[in-house]
């Protein structure tokens, strides 16, 4: 049996899209894909890789790249200017597992980037929920101030945040959430 092609003819190619070899079956394609997903970037440097991680909130890759070398402190400006650590990526994109990997690996709660924020600032601000009990139970500062003198609940009422800002509301005054 013949396996089916891409554009569905020997010979002729897709009208629109990224140009493809006309000779290329499904099963190859699926192939290559599968080895370019699987496989890293040559390029990735065990910092990328930790940052990606954090991002992702896979902590076998959290371990590897800190196996390889990464800097848990690493301060990532690939797409912000402002920098934010492997934490503040946890945080951002509520990876509670990745949270608590890095804080027992001794990533600093309390470290900012380059505009004062700290991943609980960040938590606040993306409306990250678990994170922020997360980051709270483990000992954050609901009282730290950025450079500009915003505490993770003002930002977390800036963004519209209300469940965050309950938390943090609740914490400034002495009570802290237990870790789910």
């Amino acid at each position: 049996m013949r396996e089916a092609h891409i554009n569905g003819s020997l010979g002729r190619q897709p009208s629109v899209g990224w140009p493809c070899p006309t000779s290329m079956t499904i099963r190859q394609s699926a192939l290559l894909l599968t080895l370019v997903v699987a496989t890293p970037c040559l390029s990735q440097t065990p910092q990328t890789r930790l940052w990606d991680a954090a991002i992702s909130g896979d902590t076998s890759a959290l371990a590897a790249a800190l196996k390889d070398g990464a800097q848990i402190e690493g301060l990532d400006r690939r797409s912000s200017q402002n920098g934010r650590r492997a934490l503040n990526w946890a945080a951002i994109n509520n990876r509670v597992d990745a949270i608590r990997f890095l804080l027992a690996h001794g990533a600093a709660i309390e470290a900012t980037n380059f505009t004062g924020f700290t991943a609980l600032h960040h938590a606040a601000e993306y409306g990250s929920v678990d994170a922020t009990r997360v980051l709270l139970a483990a000992g954050a500062d609901p009282k730290h101030t950025n450079l500009e003198g915003v505490t993770p609940l003002a930002r977390a009422r800036q963004e519209g945040h209300l469940d965050v800002a309950e938390l943090l509301e609740a914490a400034e005054r002495g009570v802290r959430p237990k870790d789910p």
